[in-house]
């Protein structure tokens, strides 16, 4: 009889200075998606985790038993109603799998890692617990974890084994949903026993400071643990930066170890892990530059020259408002041209916009109007000339074979053609994909200044088009200052908001 592998999960990346909720609505709508039974199945081949946990299962002839999986864009923290009904049609859908002929061999569970409820700071462990008291303490369970995984003791304590995202843009989920998939193969079939240990450091880091198309301090660990995987008994070494925006006990940079049997090389390994992290803990400072300078300087590029202004603070991956205005009021400033801007949230003058129609000339007020985070609303005028629903195919490596949406999207024309093209939207997103600026009759090589709210994810499809990236300066609740933020519930100390205090690593085995 086949193996058989229950699956489900619940997905999202929480931003705990954002103050709306993530609610059970938020989970259907844009880019967003509740998928059940089938749904799953059908992200075979997508550039996704099941993309990698789907194809990896038939490749090994696995009977993959779908339950529910729910993927929401970054935000603030889950409803209790949102995570309720998810968790409980997981379980019951795996209560109902136990109960069938053959019952299941294991669960392999798609989570994100960095999950805070309205109820609870953490949101992975409780869904791991859940589950873990219908399967019992026996059936193994694996999960992939994002990079920016802030794990928790409850995480550890109810899973069998975690493998975690190497590279950040995220081009390697599918890659890694296929390998958290062969673990669980493999501890089924008796061929290997996971032994984890894991050490939490006393850090937090700026996103900036974990990409992995440079040599940043957190690749340099990323690169070792790499280094350890190919010994024969490690089955997986994860470095974890953490978000640094999730404000609870459990964020901070990570290691995890799994090896075959082998706790004293999993506790040895996780401790040189977590020992190179704080020995770098001070290069992980990212210093942004100034909006006026960033815009200066790429006004002055070589003619066909095209400068990505990456707006780091306002970052729809990173749970913010996307509708930080600083960006938009330096272009205008500056009376720049031949700038394209993704994107300002703002459904009110998307509705404004379409009630003039395509060729009107229309004035308005947008941004600025979600929080005080993010810059004051901004005044401006300018031609419909587009409107669209605001769905789209993904064209790059993440999110391969899957739609993308912000909602209703206006493209606003402002100082006439070669100036300011300002895209409007119904919902925040996240700019990783040439598309958000081809879905809407954009040309992103032909502008000298693209503006993107996004802290790295797009530099996976943009660093190739782009004569430089620009990381600027403005404000926001994904700002990389993070001593500027008004943490309350880190578990301190913790670098860098103090500094002057010792750590030595002491991993723990579970």
């Amino acid at each position: 009889m086949a193996i058989r592998i229950a699956t489900g999960g619940i997905s999202q990346e929480t931003n705990t200075f954002q103050w709306e909720p993530t609610s059970l609505s938020d989970f259907q709508k844009g880019s967003s998606k509740i998928d059940r039974g089938e749904e799953i199945l059908a992200l075979d081949g997508t550039g996704t985790i099941y993309g990698g946990i789907v194809g990896e299962a038939k490749k090994q002839g696995v009977e993959l038993i779908p339950t529910t999986f729910g993927r929401a864009v970054p935000g603030g923290r889950v409803s209790k109603e949102a995570f309720e009904t998810m968790c409980d049609e997981i379980v019951e859908g795996i209560r109902a799998a136990m109960q069938e002929p053959g019952g299941i061999d294991g669960v392999l569970l798609g989570i994100h890692g960095a999950m805070a409820l309205e109820h609870n700071d953490d949101g992975e462990g409780p869904l791991l617990t859940a589950i873990r008291e219908v399967v019992g303490p026996e059936l193994p369970i694996v999960a992939p974890l994002d990079l920016h995984t802030n794990l928790s003791e409850e995480m550890m304590e109810e899973c069998d084994a975690f493998v975690g995202y190497k590279h950040y843009p995220h081009i390697d989920t599918a890659e890694t949903g296929a390998r958290a998939m062969q673990i669980l193969i493999d501890t089924i079939n008796g061929e290997i026993k996971p032994q984890m240990a894991y050490v939490k450091v006393p850090l937090i880091a700026p996103n900036q400071s974990m990409v992995t198309t440079w040599q940043s301090p957190l690749k340099k660990a990323i690169d070792r643990a790499v280094e350890m995987e190919q010994e024969d008994d490690v089955v997986a070494a994860t470095v974890l930066g953490g978000f640094p925006f999730s404000d609870v006990p459990y964020t901070t940079v990570s290691t995890i170890l799994v090896t075959n049997d082998n706790p004293e090389k999993a506790k040895a390994y996780a401790e040189e892990l977590a020992q190179m992290c704080w020995d770098l803990r001070a290069d992980f400072e990212i210093i942004p530059t100034p909006i006026p300078d960033a815009i200066a300087e790429a006004m002055a590029g070589e003619p066909g020259s095209t400068y990505v202004l990456a707006d780091i603070s306002d970052s729809g991956a990173s749970g913010t408002a996307g509708d930080g205005t600083a960006a938009l009021k330096g272009l205008l400033e500056a009376d720049a041209r031949s700038a394209s801007v993704a994107q300002i949230m703002d459904r009110e003058a998307v509705e404004a916009c379409i009630e003039a129609g395509v060729g009107a000339t229309v004035t308005l007020t947008v941004g600025g109007k979600h929080d005080d985070f993010h810059g004051d609303p901004v005044d401006v005028t300018g031609m419909v000339r587009l409107i669209h629903e605001g769905s789209f195919e993904m064209g790059g490596v993440m999110g391969a074979g899957t739609r993308s949406s912000r909602g209703r999207t206006v493209v606003l024309e402002i100082n006439g053609p070669g100036g300011i093209e300002l895209q409007l939207t119904d919902l925040r997103g996240h700019p990783n994909d040439l598309n958000f600026f081809r879905a809407f009759g954009i040309e992103p090589t032909e502008r000298r200044i693209l503006v993107l709210k996004s802290a790295a994810h797009f530099r996976a499809a943009f660093e190739p088009i782009a004569t430089k990236v620009i990381e600027i300066d403005a404000p926001g609740i994904s700002t990389p200052k993070l001593t500027s933020l008004d943490y309350k519930n880190l578990r301190r100390p913790v670098y860098p908001l103090e500094t002057d205090f010792d750590f030595t690593p002491e991993a723990i085995l579970t």
